[in-house]
């Protein structure tokens, strides 16, 4: 056993690393709904890799003990797990940005293409050579080629498909993803140059460690909602100091306001009276924050967006409920939820005020949140649109990047359904309504 360990301490570092990634994955998952399947198998086809990784690694050295039909089954079964391991990595990425395949055809093709590069890499097992190293043996021929040149061509069809994602990530996350795959990059020149080296389970380590990164293990997750939260609290509490400064100049203006409107009194300019009133009072409301709902992530995120509308020159209109009840629901989903359907309903209110032509004043976002007698909490967002349609359930807008719209709106869907809830979207004429409605106990 000694002696075993003794070939392949890196793949033995790389499993307990490994390891101790599930246990943290499965301590977290209780609660969690929401998990990508594609991780979950990149994570335990990587585990069988490094294992083989080490059976192969010990195997090679034990030629005079190890028959070479006996190295064949192993490495045949090392190379396949290494092509599924890109595969789930490549299905991974293309699972977060909501494209994965949907017709028949393209699912065929993918199952016929993986079959044919596992087939091909089976056939030529034959091929591979023992070779006698400095330090150790190590196998080589045509398998490992086939295996380790599909490395760079998953790498690129992942960038197409997740380089937007990661562009658009937080620091931690983009800095995750770039290095590891640079990582993979370089290990991956590294073995084929010096196929003594024998890193490949440093590679899997590190594809798991980027995704593991990337939320799907839930203690990152829980991580970063919090953090999600405190900025959100953090943004409203910065708007309320930036409110209590403007505040503090208006009431520093009064006594100007009061002289002007005395002024204007004396010469009895009723209108230039009510025009100075109108512009009081705007100020006024522009820089006082509401009490909307009870809840106090609610009413941050409806403050924060209705300052985000100001800034982009739309009006919201909000009919809500005071009394209201949300503390069913998780304060992070709250944010994810409304704040997704608000920031696409003004930017979309405002593409639609520039393409017609239409005055600020003459348009708005209407913004509905209340309870129904049936225990349910709705949520209607109305607002103008230009160009937009909805195909099989989905929104296809003519943003640069369309997938984008579309992910938000997938998380709001899986959000709904976590709380057993419907989400809807439909138009009337020029006006595009998205509506959600949970249930105020889980179903």
């Amino acid at each position: 056993m000694i002696e075993f360990f003794s070939y392949c301490r890196l793949q033995t570092g790389c499993l307990v690393f490994l390891l101790y990634i599930g246990f943290l994955m499965v301590k977290g998952s209780e609660k969690d709904s929401n998990r990508n399947i594609f991780s979950d198998l990149l994570y335990c086809c990587g585990e069988l890799c490094v294992v083989f990784d080490a059976i192969t690694a010990w195997s090679v050295n034990k030629v005079g003990y190890v028959s070479m039909t006996a190295n064949y089954v192993f490495h045949g079964i090392f190379y396949v797990l290494l092509e599924a391991e890109l595969w789930f990595m490549y299905f991974y990425f293309r699972s977060i940005v909501n494209r994965l395949p949907k017709s028949l055809a393209e699912k065929i093709l993918f199952i016929v293409l993986a079959l044919g590069i596992a087939i091909a890499t089976l056939v030529t097992m034959p091929q591979v050579k023992i070779v006698e190293g400095k330090t150790t043996n190590y196998s080589y021929g045509t398998p490992v080629f086939i295996v380790f040149s599909l490395v760079p061509v998953f790498l690129f069809f992942i960038a197409v498909f997740g380089g937007g994602y990661v562009r658009r990530a937080d620091p931690v996350k983009k800095l995750t993803f770039s290095s590891c795959f640079v990582a993979v990059t370089f290990f991956t020149v590294l073995q084929l140059v010096f196929p003594e080296s024998l890193v490949t389970s440093l590679n899997v380590s590190l594809m798991i460690t980027a995704v593991a990164l990337n939320n799907e293990n839930p203690m990152f997750h829980k991580l970063e909602r919090v953090m999600r939260k405190y900025e959100m609290e953090k943004n409203y509490y910065d708007r309320l100091d930036e409110i209590e400064q403007k505040q503090a100049i208006i009431r520093h203006d009064e006594k100007h306001y009061l002289a002007a409107i005395g002024g204007l009194c004396a010469e009895g300019k009723t209108e230039e009276i009510e025009k100075l009133l109108k512009v009081m009072n705007i100020e006024l409301q522009k820089n006082t924050p509401r009490k909307y709902v009870r809840n106090r992530i609610a009413n941050a995120l409806l403050n924060e967006k209705e300052n985000f509308a100001i800034k982009q020159n739309v009006r919201i209109n909000y009919q809500v409920e005071p009394e209201v009840d949300l503390d069913a629901f998780e304060e992070i989903d709250i944010i994810a939820m409304f704040g997704n359907l608000i920031d696409n309903a003004v930017r979309a209110e405002k593409e639609w005020q520039e393409s017609h032509g239409i005055l600020p004043e003459n348009s708005e976002v209407s913004i509905k949140l209340f309870e129904t007698e049936g225990n349910f909490i709705m949520l209607v967002v109305e607002n103008h649109f230009s160009r937009v349609d909805i195909k099989n359930g989905k929104l296809v807008s003519t943003k640069e990047l369309p997938s984008e719209h579309g992910i938000g709106l997938f998380n709001v869907r899986l959000l709904c359904e976590k709380y057993g809830g419907i989400f809807d979207m439909d138009m009337d004429e020029d006006i595009f309504i998205s509506s959600i409605c949970l249930p105020k106990e889980k179903i």
